[in-house]
């Protein structure tokens, strides 16, 4: 989800991007949306590199995939890990998942928006894997909660349908990016919200989910976890944590949460603290 703004909604969260989360507190019922303005697609494929400056051709890289929660590690990451030799490819989609499925996001104005999102995502790991071989790929996204469009019809979230259409889906990110090991970094609790938030798959279902998928990916996929840095004494999270503002909206980090995200990504990854390449100073490059 892209981060334009800070703007919360009570019962149908804005999150960022002016998605339109439209989870009632009480049912999760969608909300009326307006008439949807046409959707806006992007020039893809659109990816945010940072070389690690004078390293070799052969220089390796570390991919970031998911939505803007994903986005808004790639900077940070890049500041860690271009002085070590190790370039940083953003091939992200604000307001998108990392997934090919077609998601109805629970509101029709902002699915009419990112109707791209499900062929944009396929396109954006495609070519980070084309041009860069990226050895590790971090992905990080707070989307696989609503129900799916597939064959004509709707597919109920966490019904035994939908998640073997999700996690068919994870099995084609995993085949799009090549070799690469993957670090999945798990949804935390959204700050704010019940912990049975969002009503049509809630966090924690979520995160058995995505923790199933990456056990028959064992080898391959690191789980991380960053509850513990992000929301220490468990759900329901704040955006507050000991007086220390983590989160400026439900998913999003402030400048010291993200500080402890990546610390925490740094500490349960360790093919990511292994990497290394030629030393170099660190700069964008497009």
């Amino acid at each position: 989800m892209a981060v334009r703004g800070k703007r919360i909604v009570r019962h149908g969260v804005l999150l960022g991007a002016g998605l339109a989360l439209s989870v009632a507190a009480s049912n999760g019922a969608p909300t009326p949306s307006p008439a949807a303005p046409p959707p806006v697609t992007p020039s893809l494929p659109s990816l945010a590199v940072f070389r690690a400056v004078g390293a070799a051709p052969s220089a390796p890289y570390v991919g970031v995939i998911g939505d803007s929660t994903g986005s808004q590690l790639v900077k940070p990451l890049a500041a860690l890990l271009n002085p070590r030799g190790v370039g940083v490819v953003s091939a992200t989609m604000g307001g998108c998942q990392a997934s090919d499925v077609d998601l109805t996001y629970v509101s029709p104005e902002y699915y009419a928006r990112h109707r791209y999102c499900a062929a944009g995502t396929r396109l954006q790991q495609d070519a980070l894997t084309a041009r860069f071989h990226p050895r590790v790929v971090v992905w990080a996204d707070v989307m696989e909660w609503s129900d799916i469009k597939a064959d004509g019809r709707q597919v109920k979230a966490g019904s035994d349908t939908w998640r073997h259409l999700m996690t068919d889906s994870w099995d084609r990110i995993a085949g799009r990016l090549g070799d690469a090991a993957i670090v999945l970094i798990l949804p935390t609790w959204w700050a704010g919200y019940p912990t049975d938030s969002p009503a049509a798959f809630p966090v924690g279902r979520q995160r058995a989910l995505f923790r199933d998928w990456a056990a028959r990916h064992q080898g391959r996929v690191t789980v991380v976890d960053l509850a513990p840095a992000i929301c220490p004494s468990g759900p329901p999270c704040q955006q507050i944590v000991n007086g220390v503002q983590l989160r400026f909206d439900p998913v999003h980090y402030t400048p010291e949460g993200m500080r402890r995200a990546i610390a925490a990504i740094m500490a349960g990854a360790p093919v990511l603290r292994r990497l290394a390449g030629p030393a170099a100073t660190s700069g964008p490059a497009n």
